[in-house]
C-alpha cells in the first residue's frame, strides 16, 4: 500500500524531484506537487475537483487517486479532460455519490469512469471486496454509469508499492458493444438495447454477466493513444520477465479458476497449459509486434477468434519446435475453396462455414479444458480458456536470461499421488537442480576441443538441462557461442505430455537447438550411442511395474541386470537398470549425477548386483541424501550419487579379479609386477587377519586352515554354511572352505576396488528436525489453498512454528548448499562437491562440518558381515565396545535379536483387547521400574492373529524412527505383543542375565552403533554386532543388585517430586474452593494485557540490543534456558512475538505447549525480549496479580489439560486461541496471601530441583558399578 510513511520514496520512483518538502514533476507542460508540509496533493490547473476530500493526505486512497492522475498526463490526457470528485445526482436506480476520476472526451462527454481503491495486503481486501462487489451486483461503478449512460469504459483501479517500484492493477470494463458477437446469437442482450429501453443499472449489470461473461481487460489502459483503449497492438515490450512472487500468484490465480470452474482431469488440464505456453512462445518469436496469445475485451474480440489464432499457433510450434503436423484450416483457406464455385456460391457456403464451425470448435482440441461436444460446452471451455490466457498474456516467457520453474511447479501442484505413483515421477525443485549442476566440474568438462555431450535420460520437464545450459554460459571462453554447445544436449522422456514440456522449456529459455526425443531411454536409440556422452544428470523415475515388457528382447539383453530378475510383471525396481544405463552411455571420465532413492544404497536382491555395477565401473565422489519435504508431495528419502566413470582399458573390476584368482590359486608370483600387492595386506588389516594365516586360507585347496577358522568372521561364515543343506556324499571340509573362498573372493575384489577410488567419498546429509530441514533446504512447500506450491525462504533461519513468514524469490534464498548470487561460493557445499572431484578437497570447514563428512569407501562398506551385500554406508560405522577385562562377546552370540509385529491397523482389532501391545510411546514413557507392564493398547483375540508373541523378559529398545536416537529401553514384565519400531532381545540366561544385559544396553547409544542420518534406523545385523562383556554370572548377579539399589534411590526421589507438585497443584486446589476470606475469581483478561502490541517499542532504535529467545530454549519445567542478544531493528520487522521483563510466556502451539513450554521472563536485555511467535504473553496487573503468581497459576497440568481441548488447527499445528485465556478464570488472593503462596511455592521449588540433580546423577553412579566390576 502507499502510505505517508513510504510516499518519498514512491514520489522518486515515479520521477519526482525534491525541493525543500515540495515534490515536483512535469508531464507535458503540465505540473504535480505533493507538498509535505501542508499535506496536501497540487494537481494541474485545468484538472476540475468537485471537492478537496482527494487532494490531501487524509486517506491513502488519496495516492492511489494521485498515481492514476499522473499515469493519464503521462500517456497523453489532457489537465481538461480529468474531473475527480463529482458527485452522481441520484435517479432512476441510483443510489448518488461521487465518482474518484472522469476522463472526459474533447465534447465534455464522459468516455471512462475510474473508481480507486487501495491495494490489497494483509490487513485489507478493499480491491478485492469491491471486485467482488461488481461481479455480484455492479458494485459503484454501474452506478455511476446509470447515471452518464454515455461512457464507454469503466475502470476499478489500485496501485502499489512493492520492492521499490509502482505497480497498477486495474480490470476495463468495455460498455460498448462487439455487433460480430451479438450477431452470432439474436437471444444475446445488448447495452444498446438497454439504452433504448431505459433500463437500469441492474440491466446494464446483466449484460455484462450473461452476454459478455463479466469480461474485462487489465491493459492498455495507459498504453494506447487518448480515447484509444485498447487499440494499441499489444507487443512483446508490454510483457514482464516475472520474478518468484509473480510466478506464485499466477499459479495460484491457475489453481483458483480451476475450483471456480469444477475442472477435475489435472492431466488433461496441465496438457493443456502446456499448449497454451507452446503457443505464446510461438507467438513472442514470429508476432512480437502484435502478439495473438492476448484476449483483446470482448468489445473487439471472441471466443471463435481467439481459439482459432492459439489453433494457428500450435500448428506452428508443433511442426517447428516438435517436427510434428497438426491439421489446422483457417476460414481464408475456406473461403478461397470456393473462388470457383458457381451454383448457390453463398448458401451452400453459408452452410458449409456452419459445419466447418461445429467441427472445429464444438470437440476436444488442444485448449479443451473440459470435454466439448456441443456449443454449450464450447462456451463454458472458452469462458476458463479466456481466464486463463488473461493470466498467462502479460508475462515474457522467452527468457534467456533468468530462469524459472512455473511449468514443473504446476506439474508438482496438478498431479496428483496416485498419477506419481504410477508413473515414478517427482519433479526436482529449482534449489536442488541448481546445487546439483553447480557442484559439477563446468570449468573443467569445458575445457576440451570439442563441446561436451550432455544427456539427461529421463528429463521430464527439462530443468536440469536448461539450468546446465544457463550455468556453462559464463564459464565460456572469449569467442564461444553457447549456441554452438546447444546441439550436443540431449533429453531423453517417455512421457509424450513431458517430452513436450521439455521442448517447450528449451524455447523459453532460448535453448531452440537442444534436443529433446520422446522415446523410452532404455531402449536402444540410434541417437544415443554408447560411451559417448561427458554428463550424465537426471532424476530418474523408480518403482515402476512392467516397465520391462516395453522393451524389446534385444533391448533387454543389453543390461547383465536383466537375467537376475525372476519376474517381469511384479519387478519394479526401474532405477536400477537406469544406473546401468549410465555405465552404458557415459564415455571414461564420464560425468554422472542421479537422484535416486535412499534404498539403493542398502537395499538387497537386485539392488546388490546394481551396487556391484557402481563399485565396478564408477568412481564415488560424493553421496547428497535428501530427506522427506525435499520433493513435495513424496516423502522419499533421496540418495544423489556423484559419480566418475572408470576407464575400461585397463578394466580394473576385471583385473582385481584376475588378482584374486591368483592368490586363491596360491599364486603369488606376479606380485612384483602389479603395484596392487599392498591391497592385499590392507584388507586384512581393515579386517583384523593376520596376513600369513590369510595367506595360509588363500593357497588352502582342501582344508580349511583352523587359525583362519578361529577368527570371529570366519565362526559367523562357519553358522552360515551349518544351515546349508549338502547332498551326503559332500566333501564337508572342502565345501566349507569353498564356501568361504567364494565369499572372501568377493569381499577381496570390491575391497580392492573401493581402495582404488581416488577421493574419500564426501557425504552431504539434510538435518532430520523439520526447522533445520528448512534452513538447510532453502525452501517448503504448502498445501494451502491460495497458497499452493514451492516457498522460497530467504532472511533469518526461521522456526518450526512461524511458517512462511519470510517469503523470497529463488536468487534471494539462503541456504549452506549454494549460493544463488554466487555458485562459486566456497563456503558452499557446492563447493566441496566440485573440489573433490578435482581430488583437493583434504577438509571439510567447521561450519559445514554437521552437514558434510569425508569417508573412505572401504570405511563404507561393511567386510565383516557373513553376507556381503555391498549396502553402502553413509556414515562412519564405530566399533562400539566397552572397555573390559573380561571377554567381549557379540550381543547376537548370547541373546535372540529379532523384531516385532506390524500394529493391526483396524480399530476393531482392539475392542474389548486383553493382550498387550508394546508400542514405541510405551517404551519411551516415564516408567518408576525398567519392567513395563502398561501400555497403551491392547489386542483382542482376533487382533493377535499371526502375531508373533514374546515372553516376559524381552528387553525391548526402540531402532527405527526418531525414538531410536532417544536410547530409550525397558524389560517386559509381562508375555505380549511387539510393534515392528522396536527389536527384541532376548538373554540366553544360561550366559547373561536379561538384568545385567539390560543395564549394559542402556549404556550403548544408538548414535555411536549408526551416526545420525536422515531416517534413524538399525537393522537387527547393527545390533546383533555389538559387543558386550561378558563376565561370569556371580559377577552379573553383583552388577544387577548394586544398580538396583541406584534404580529404588530413582524411585524414592522420583516420588518425592510427584509429592512435591502435588503440594503446589493442591495450593491452587485450595484456592478453588474457598469461596470467602478475600479469595475472588478474576478472568484472566481481567488481570492482565495478553499478547501486548509491537507499537510500544516502535519508537525504540534499531540498535537497541534485546534478549531474543527460541521456542526450544524454553524448558518443559517453567524456565528460559537461553538467550541470545540481538539488535531490534534485526527482529522488529519479523512476525516475532515482543515481551518484556516479568511477562508470563506460554507455548500456543502442539507439542510445545501440552509439553509445560511456559517461564516467567526475567534478566532480558534492556528488560525487552523477542521470540518465537508460537508464544502467547501475559503482562499482569501488579495491582491485581504479581507476574509470580499469575505464572504458577497458568503453569498447571490441570490448565494444559483444558487449553489442549480448545486447540484449533489441522493436525501438527494446533493451536491454544488467545480467546481460551482471556475467558479463563482463576482465584485470585489479595497481594500479600499471592506473595506467602509465591514464597511457599519457591520452597517447594527448590526441594523439586535438588530432587531434579540427584536423578541426574544416578546414571553415573551406575556406570561407577559397571566400570568398578567389568575394568
Amino acid at each position: 500500500m502507499i502510505t505517508k510513511q513510504n510516499l518519498p520514496q514512491f514520489l522518486t520512483c515515479l520521477g519526482f524531484t525534491q525541493q525543500n518538502q515540495i515534490y515536483t514533476k512535469s508531464l507535458h507542460g503540465n505540473e504535480l506537487k505533493i507538498d509535505f508540509a501542508n499535506e496536501r496533493i497540487i494537481y494541474p490547473k485545468g484538472v476540475t475537483a468537485h471537492r478537496d476530500t482527494t487532494k490531501n493526505f487524509s486517506q491513502p486512497e488519496n495516492f492511489v487517486v494521485f498515481e492514476c492522475v499522473h499515469n493519464l498526463l503521462q500517456s497523453g490526457y489532457k489537465p481538461e479532460h480529468i474531473i475527480l470528485e463529482q458527485g452522481m445526482p441520484g435517479g432512476h436506480g441510483m443510489t448518488g455519490g461521487f465518482c474518484d476520476i472522469i476522463v472526459q472526451d474533447n465534447d465534455g462527454q464522459p468516455y471512462l469512469l475510474i473508481e480507486c481503491k487501495t491495494a490489497d495486503g494483509d490487513k485489507s481486501k478493499e480491491f478485492s471486496r469491491a471486485w467482488a462487489k461488481m461481479q455480484k451486483d455492479g458494485g459503484q461503478l454501474f452506478n455511476y454509469y446509470n447515471s452518464y449512460r454515455q461512457a464507454q469504459w469503466l475502470c476499478l483501479y489500485t496501485s502499489d508499492f512493492v520492492n521499490n517500484q509502482a505497480e497498477s492493477v486495474y480490470h476495463l470494463i468495455s460498455m460498448k458493444d462487439n455487433d460480430e458477437y451479438l450477431g452470432s446469437n439474436e437471444k444475446l442482450l445488448s447495452f444498446k438495447k438497454v439504452q433504448e429501453e431505459n433500463g437500469s443499472k441492474s440491466d446494464y449489470f446483466k449484460v455484462w454477466s450473461e452476454t459478455y461473461q463479466q469480461d474485462f481487460i487489465s491493459h492498455n489502459l495507459f498504453e494506447s493513444a487518448p480515447f484509444n483503449i485498447g487499440s494499441r497492438p499489444y507487443n512483446v515490450r508490454d510483457l514482464k520477465i516475472v520474478d518468484n512472487n509473480t510466478i506464485q500468484k499466477k499459479y495460484h490465480q491457475f489453481a483458483t479458476i480451476m475450483r471456480q470452474h469444477n475442472v477435475s482431469a489435472r492431466e488433461n488440464a496441465f496438457d493443456k497449459l502446456v499448449n497454451l505456453f507452446l503457443c505464446k512462445v510461438v507467438d513472442e518469436k514470429a508476432n512480437p509486434e502484435n502478439l495473438k496469445v492476448y484476449w483483446k475485451g470482448a468489445a473487439s474480440d471472441n471466443h471463435y477468434d481467439l481459439q482459432d489464432r492459439l489453433q494457428q499457433l500450435y500448428q506452428t510450434g508443433m511442426k517447428e519446435f516438435l517436427g510434428e503436423d497438426v491439421t489446422y484450416i483457417s476460414a481464408e483457406t475456406l473461403d478461397n475453396a470456393f473462388h470457383l464455385f458457381k451454383n448457390q456460391k453463398d448458401e451452400t457456403k453459408r452452410t458449409v462455414m456452419e459445419y466447418f464451425t461445429q467441427l472445429k470448435f464444438y470437440s476436444n482440441n488442444p485448449f479443451a479444458f473440459l470435454d466439448v461436444h456441443n456449443e454449450k460446452l464450447f462456451f463454458q471451455n472458452a469462458v476458463i480458456l479466456k481466464e486463463i490466457v488473461q493470466m498467462l498474456q502479460d508475462i515474457k516467457l522467452k527468457n534467456e536470461e533468468g530462469q524459472h520453474q512455473f511449468l514443473g511447479d504446476l506439474f508438482e501442484g496438478f498431479l496428483d499421488q496416485g498419477v506419481k505413483q504410477s508413473e515414478g515421477q517427482f519433479f526436482t525443485p529449482m534449489p536442488i537442480v541448481k546445487f546439483l549442476i553447480s557442484s559439477l566440474p563446468l570449468t573443467e568438462l569445458l575445457q576440451n576441443s570439442e563441446a561436451p555431450k550432455v544427456i539427461d535420460y529421463a528429463c521430464g520437464a527439462g530443468h536440469f538441462l536448461t539450468e546446465y545450459a544457463s550455468q556453462i554460459k559464463p564459464l565460456l571462453q572469449s569467442g564461444q557461442n553457447p549456441a554452438d554447445f546447444y546441439p550436443h544436449i540431449y533429453g531423453i522422456e517417455k512421457e509424450y505430455r513431458l517430452s513436450k514440456v521439455a521442448k517447450v522449456s528449451a524455447f523459453m529459455y532460448g535453448q531452440d537447438e537442444m534436443n529433446i526425443i520422446y522415446a523410452d531411454a532404455l531402449a536402444q536409440n540410434d541417437d544415443l550411442k554408447d560411451g559417448s556422452f561427458s554428463l550424465l544428470v537426471a532424476n530418474p523415475p523408480y518403482s515402476v511395474k512392467g516397465f520391462l515388457a516395453t522393451l524389446s528382447e534385444e533391448d533387454k539383453e543389453k543390461f547383465t541386470l536383466y537375467p537376475h530378475v525372476s519376474d517381469e510383471d511384479s519387478f519394479n525396481s526401474i532405477e536400477t537398470f537406469f544406473i546401468e544405463k549410465a555405465k552404458q552411455l557415459l564415455h571414461s571420465g564420464g560425468i554422472a549425477v542421479i537422484v535416486l532413492p535412499s534404498s539403493i544404497l542398502t537395499n538387497g536382491n537386485i539392488y546388490i548386483k546394481c551396487r556391484e555395477i557402481i563399485l565396478q565401473y564408477f568412481d564415488l565422489v560424493a553421496i547428497a541424501e535428501f530427506g522427506s519435504g525435499t520433493f513435495g508431495k513424496t516423502g522419499t528419502n533421496t540418495a544423489t550419487l556423484f559419480l566418475r566413470r572408470k576407464s575400461d582399458t585397463p578394466n580394473l573390476a576385471v583385473h582385481y579379479q584376475n588378482r584374486v584368482e591368483q592368490w586363491q590359486s596360491g599364486n603369488f608370483g606376479f606380485d612384483g609386477l602389479f603395484a596392487d600387492s599392498h591391497l592385499l595386506q590392507n584388507y586384512c588389516g581393515h579386517c583384523g587377519f593376520d596376513l600369513a594365516q590369510y595367506q595360509t586360507f588363500l593357497t588352502a585347496q582342501s582344508k580349511m586352515p583352523p587359525e583362519i577358522a578361529a577368527t570371529e568372521v570366519f565362526q559367523e561364515y562357519r553358522k552360515t554354511f551349518d544351515k546349508k543343506k549338502l547332498p551326503k556324499s559332500t566333501d564337508v571340509e572342502k565345501a566349507w572352505l569353498d564356501f568361504a573362498k567364494e565369499i572372501e573372493a568377493d569381499k577381496l575384489r570390491h575391497f580392492m576396488l573401493a581402495a582404488n577410488n581416488p577421493q574419500n567419498v564426501l557425504v552431504v546429509k539434510m538435518p532430520s528436525e523439520t526447522k533445520e530441514k528448512k534452513a538447510f533446504l532453502g525452501y517448503e512447500w504448502s498445501a494451502a489453498k491460495g497458497n499452493e506450491g514451492i516457498k522460497y525462504l530467504g532472511g533469518q533461519t526461521e522456526t518450526d512454528e512461524e511458517g512462511l513468514q519470510n517469503l523470497q524469490g529463488i536468487n534471494k534464498i539462503q541456504t549452506p548448499l549454494f549460493n544463488p548470487q554466487n555458485l562459486f561460493d566456497e563456503t558452499k557445499l557446492n563447493s566441496l562437491i566440485r573440489q573433490n572431484f578435482s581430488g583437493s578437497l583434504q577438509n571439510i570447514p567447521e561450519h559445514l562440518a554437521k552437514f558434510a563428512a569425508l569417508l573412505p569407501l572401504t570405511e563404507m562398506l561393511d567386510f565383516e558381515r557373513a553376507d556381503f551385500d555391498k549396502a553402502i554406508r553413509t556414515s562412519a560405522q564405530k566399533k562400539v565396545e566397552i572397555v573390559s577385562k573380561y571377554t567381549l562377546v557379540r550381543l547376537g552370540s548370547v541373546a535372540d535379536v529379532s523384531s516385532g509385529n506390524s500394529a493391526p491397523q483396524e480399530r476393531h482389532l482392539y475392542t474389548d483387547g486383553k493382550y498387550p501391545f508394546f508400542r514405541t510411546s510405551d517404551v519411551g514413557k516415564v516408567h518408576l521400574s525398567k519392567n513395563l507392564i502398561e501400555v497403551s493398547d491392547y489386542l483382542n483375540e482376533k487382533g493377535i492373529e499371526n502375531l508373533k508373541k514374546f515372553p516376559k523378559g524381552t528387553i525391548l529398545m526402540p531402532k527405527s524412527g526418531a525414538s531410536t536416537y532417544l536410547n530409550h529401553r525397558v524389560i517386559m514384565g509381562c508375555d505380549g505383543y511387539v510393534v515392528s519400531h522396536l527389536a527384541t532381545i532376548i538373554a540366553d540366561n544360561n550366559q547373561i542375565l536379561t538384568e545385567f544385559l539390560y543395564e549394559i544396553l542402556t549404556l550403548i547409544k544408538a548414535q555411536d552403533i549408526k551416526a545420525n542420518s536422515g531416517y534413524p534406523s538399525l537393522n537387527e545385523n547393527d545390533i546383533n554386532n555389538i559387543k558386550i562383556p561378558l563376565p561370569p554370572l556371580d559377577i552379573q548377579q553383583k552388577i544387577v543388585e548394586e544398580c538396583q539399589k541406584i534404580d529404588d534411590e530413582f524411585n524414592r526421589t522420583r516420588m518425592k517430586i510427584e509429592e512435591y507438585r502435588a503440594k503446589i497443584a493442591n495450593i491452587f486446589n485450595d484456592l478453588e474452593v474457598i469461596q470467602a476470606g478475600g479469595v475472588k475469581w478474576f478472568k484472566i483478561n481481567e488481570l492482565c494485557i495478553i499478547n501486548p502490541s509491537k507499537s510500544e517499542i516502535r519508537s525504540l532504535a534499531d540498535s537497541l540490543t534485546v534478549s531474543f529467545v527460541e521456542m526450544a530454549s524454553v524448558s518443559n519445567h517453567g524456565f528460559i534456558e537461553h538467550k541470545t542478544e540481538k539488535p531490534l531493528g534485526e527482529l522488529r520487522k519479523g512476525s516475532y512475538t515482543y515481551f518484556r521483563e516479568n511477562d508470563v510466556i506460554i507455548a500456543k502451539i502442539t507439542p510445545c505447549m501440552e509439553n509445560g513450554k511456559c517461564a516467567l521472563v526475567t534478566g532480558l536485555s534492556n528488560g525487552i525480549g523477542m521470540g518465537s511467535s508460537e508464544f502467547h504473553v501475559f503482562r499482569s496487573d501488579q495491582t491485581k496479580i504479581l507476574p509470580a503468581f499469575l505464572f504458577y497459576a497458568l503453569n498447571r497440568e490441570q490448565i494444559r489439560q483444558a487449553a489442549e481441548k480448545q486447540m484449533t488447527g489441522s493436525s501438527g499445528h494446533r493451536r491454544v486461541p488467545a480467546s481460551f485465556y482471556e475467558d479463563l478464570q482463576i482465584p485470585v488472593p489479595n497481594l500479600e496471601t499471592q506473595k506467602s503462596i509465591i514464597a511457599q511455592i519457591n520452597g517447594y521449588e527448590v526441594e523439586i530441583a535438588a530432587c531434579e540433580r540427584k536423578i541426574q546423577s544416578l546414571p553415573a553412579q551406575k556406570q561407577a558399578v559397571l566400570a568398578r566390576y567389568l575394568n
